[in-house]
């Protein structure tokens, strides 16, 4: 009944001990804030039938979270291709927020329900330091009804994890430069050495898409990614909607 809880905190804890040793390192940033900080993605697929019962449980999760001291915010999506995934997107200021949040009655009032509205356990995905330094919007500001707010979870070909970062610290500068971009940030997945999460929010789709298909750059990057993924892009991507409070 608690998959939910007992997911998370496992994650969470490796992930706590992961940012903490990095604190030491000297390629680590230098932000004590950013080092502290925990970070997750948590995708839900749920039973047609779950459906109102989930998605009510999780909006009742983001309005108790939002007045939690350790938040740093909280996000929900829907998946606009498929209407049986939801997504949420968590940011704390270090775990022992995440043990706070954990015990409130409204996480643990979802966790009661994870069985009996999913199809499958939920996956969490404990996001790392950012690959070049994070730039997020502030958390006031909703995702719009023309943006474009995309989530990719790529596994990558292990021999190709140097060569697709080393693309992505070209590409992240080269999308953050755009007018209509608003943020994009790519992290390494704790404890899975070979899976990368983008997070990428435009302007509107069509500013998105032409750059993807004209700027020099993006296109390389491209085809980096159809060398280097162990399936086809497309069934990496996620286009999101936000969840209004």
């Amino acid at each position: 009944m608690r998959n939910i809880i007992s997911v998370s905190f496992a994650l969470l804890l490796i992930a706590a001990v992961n940012v903490s040793a990095q604190s030491d390192d000297k390629a680590a940033t230098t932000n004590q804030e950013e080092n502290k900080m925990i970070q997750m993605l948590g995708r839900f697929h749920m039973k047609p039938t779950g459906k109102a019962e989930f998605k009510e449980a999780m909006m009742e999760v983001r309005k108790g979270t939002e007045h939690e001291a350790g938040s740093l915010g909280i996000r929900m999506f829907s998946d606009t291709n498929n209407p049986d995934l939801l997504f949420g997107y968590e940011r704390f200021k270090d775990f022992t927020a995440v043990e706070y949040h954990r015990a409130q009655a409204y996480e643990l009032a979802l966790a009661n329900i994870v069985d009996s509205t999913l199809q499958e356990p939920p996956k969490a995905y404990v996001l790392g330091p950012a690959v070049a330094n994070e730039v997020v919007a502030p958390r006031e500001r909703l995702v719009g009804e023309d943006e474009l707010f995309v989530v990719a979870l790529f596994d990558i070909k292990p021999s190709q994890w140097d060569r697709v970062i080393a693309q992505y610290e070209k590409q992240i500068l080269n999308i953050r430069a755009q007018d209509s971009n608003i943020s994009f940030n790519v992290y390494p997945v704790v404890d899975n050495p070979t899976q990368l999460v983008a997070i990428e929010w435009w302007k509107s789709k069509e500013a998105a898409r032409d750059f993807s298909t004209t700027n020099p750059l993006s296109m390389e990057t491209g085809q980096v990614l159809t060398e280097s993924l162990e399936r086809p892009i497309a069934e990496y991507l996620h286009e999101l909607n936000e969840l209004k409070p």
